[in-house]
């Protein structure tokens, strides 16, 4: 792909030649009046432009604490927990369906967009923190109370009976923040009519980047999620770095913000599952809902299938729309925090240019046009360079073009746009099996991009410029824009020179890798170990997370989840390798409050290893899929903090089911242990 536009004349551009600047540009201009023509004569396409996700509003000094200087390192927020009317627009029939559904709301009132009758309102707001700020949210959980009996169960692992979804608590998915009291505590639950203020400590030396909350209620978590509980978290860094000290990305990425002032938020992109039924008719992907049935989720059958979200014939939204249009300029370089919230199916994201626009945007409105994507999406791809990913910066960038997101999973990426006209954002397939099958009938466009000259950028374009090198055009010379009293040109060179040798990002890496020594010196230490299974066990199918290798004599590695056992004793200021690994299909890795980062990947039948672990190996990451045939070694530190947390597979209606291990981290006992006791036991 070059960013040579149909302008052979370029050149004469930057001699000043307006005329001939103008004739260049002509048949450019004229695509993009089209473009917008085309839009306002669309009604259901322009009711769905991109919008920035809304701020979280922070909630107001109370009059009777008087102001301080340092209030900005404390914000208190409210959530209200509770059932929304709303519309989403459902691509099979080009009509919107109303839905009822549990929701995130900032407010005592109104949903987010209740004034909007066409506007989803099931995608929570963005909430921006710093390093270093005390963080509160207070949960009003105003779903409805059903009758103890009704929702009653002898097996915790076992599905709820329906509707009985209603008690909540609060992840901060990927935060390094306490896992006890009432930090990150995901082992409490909030009954309906319970309101509970979490505080985060964000220790001033976390990482910035992108995170994201939800609810993590055993045996909830699948359908509140699905329902559309889930917003975006990020950590906004605006440390430079030193000769000694790494800094922040951002400094250097907030020069690529967006112009309205939106800031990080407005580079949010959440993904959304959201597999919503009609009761009256029972929806599959040739059947509407009735013209006054509501869609809601109720029954965990509509998310308990390997396969529900491909079945429920719904498609992925992205900041609360389902195919939205987001107008956008040729030879820009934008950054996306790309979150996927699924509660169950992969998403391998892919940015494509139509070679017919106009036909792409027609068929934005049209019923039953997924059938066509692979045809529509026909042109040139648009590399994605990764800096990020699951929030923290790559010590190198990372080009792509097929972007897989499992299920918890956030990647941040560049991009630019080299010619005008209309680009399909879509998943190249939305199976469950965690693989790329590349089945046509499986590909679902997620949205489209409209994209408009920038004239003066396409001034100063150079003829055959790769997408690379536009990429480091532009971050070299926002590096050298940095104020020499805030980056020394001392550091700014060791910049610049990481960019040209390979594009790495060294001096913005949050942790330390771990050295090929310390690397060895684990391997002979004690390992943890984290099987996902699923098989019969006392005659009822389990899903399970087996804690020792196959050939372990101890029992309790073949029992699903038990909140009362702890299936992992961690230390204190230790250094420990994880090895994972799947007997039965593939499932995402997710462990709370310390990252890790992966020193290995390797098939265990000697055959070539998955193409999505490309690039992977020396990442730091959060969360991270196991393929069934793979073994997977992780390095992780247990720092700064103690207590009880999890373990679990991100595939949600898995993990409701017991796929999940409760961890604890002690204090070292002086002697080389931990001290589990307390109290001088």
């Amino acid at each position: 792909m070059s960013y040579r536009l149909p302008r052979r004349h370029a050149l004469l551009c930057l001699a000043a030649v307006p005329f001939a600047c103008a004739a260049v540009f002509a048949a450019e201009t004229s695509v993009n009046l089209n473009l917008d023509l085309n839009l306002k004569s669309l009604p259901n396409v322009e009711l769905r432009l991109m919008q920035e996700p809304p701020k979280l509003k922070a909630r107001a000094r109370p009059a009777t604490r008087a102001a301080s200087k340092r209030d900005e390192y404390e914000k208190a927020y409210d959530l209200y927990i509770r059932y929304a009317n709303g519309t989403i627009y459902n691509p099979t029939t080009a009509k919107y369906d109303k839905v009822r559904l549990r929701s995130y709301q900032q407010t005592s009132g109104l949903a987010l967009d209740g004034r909007d009758e066409n506007a989803a309102t099931f995608m929570a707001p963005t909430v921006v923190m710093a390093p270093g700020q005390t963080v509160r949210f207070r949960l009003y959980n105003q779903l409805p109370a059903l009758p103890a009996e009704q929702c009653a169960t002898d097996d915790i692992n076992a599905p709820r009976p329906p509707g009985c979804f209603n008690d909540t608590n609060l992840h901060s998915h990927g935060l390094w923040v306490s896992p006890s009291g009432n930090s990150d505590n995901v082992l409490i639950s909030i009954k309906p009519g319970v309101d509970f203020e979490y505080e985060y400590n964000i220790p001033i030396d976390h990482p910035a980047g992108t995170f994201w909350y939800h609810p993590h209620q055993h045996g909830a978590t699948a359908m509140q999620v699905a329902s559309g509980m889930a917003g975006a978290l990020v950590v906004e860094g605006d440390r430079y770095p030193t000769d000694k000290a790494n800094g922040d990305l951002d400094v250097v990425l907030k020069q690529f913000q967006p112009d309205d002032g939106s800031g990080s938020a407005g580079e949010v992109m959440l993904l959304q599952q959201i597999p919503y039924d009609c009761p009256s008719n029972s929806l599959t992907p040739l059947k509407a809902c009735d013209r006054e049935a509501v869609g809601m989720l109720e029954d965990f059958k509509q998310v308990k299938d390997p396969d529900a979200w491909l079945m429920s014939g719904r498609y992925t939204s992205v900041n609360g729309k389902v195919q939205p249009v987001m107008k956008m300029d040729t030879q820009r370089l934008y950054r996306w925090r790309l979150i996927d919230t699924g509660f169950q199916a992969s998403v391998v994201l892919r940015i494509r240019r139509a070679n017919d626009p106009q036909k792409l945007l027609k068929a934005l409105s049209v019923a039953n046009q997924d059938k066509d994507v692979m045809e529509l999406c026909d042109g040139e791809d648009v590399t994605q360079f990764e800096v990020a990913s699951d929030g923290l910066t790559h010590d190198r960038i990372i080009p792509k073009n097929l972007n897989y997101l499992q299920p918890g999973y956030r990647s941040d990426i560049l991009f630019s746009l080299p010619k005008a006209g209309a680009y399909c954002v879509y998943a190249e397939t939305n199976l469950n099996n965690m693989t790329t099958m590349h089945d046509v009938n499986n590909t679902r466009l997620i949205g489209v991009i409209t994209a408009k000259t920038n004239a003066k950028a396409a001034a100063r374009a150079k003829a055959d410029e790769s997408p690379r090198d536009f990429l480091l055009a532009e971050l070299r010379n926002a590096v050298k824009r940095l104020p020499v009293a805030q980056l020394p040109d001392s550091v700014k060179g060791t910049i610049l020179g990481d960019l040209e040798n390979g594009l790495k990002l060294a001096k913005f890496v949050p942790h330390a890798g771990f050295s090929a020594e310390a690397k060895e010196t684990m391997r002979g230490m004690k390992k943890e170990y984290a099987t996902f299974n699923i098989a019969k066990l006392d005659g009822k199918v389990r899903f399970m997370v087996e804690g020792k290798p196959e050939d372990s004599p101890d029992p309790d590695a073949k029992y699903a989840y038990d909140p009362h056992r702890v299936d992992h004793t961690l230390v204190l200021g230790t250094e420990q390798i994880w090895e994972l690994a799947s007997k039965n299909g593939s499932h995402p890795f997710h462990i709370h409050v310390n990252p890790f980062q992966i020193i290995g990947i390797t098939r265990t039948d000697g055959g070539t290893v998955d193409a999505q672990y490309k690039d992977l190996v020396g990442t730091w990451k959060d969360t991270l899929l196991v393929i069934e045939k793979h073994k997977i070694e992780i390095a992780t530190r247990y720092q700064r903090y103690i207590g009880e947390y999890v373990l679990h597979c991100h595939i949600l209606e898995h993990e409701d089911q017991g796929m999940m291990q409760n961890v604890k981290v002690v204090l070292p006992d002086g002697k080389g242990g931990g001290d589990v006791g307390g109290h001088g036991h």
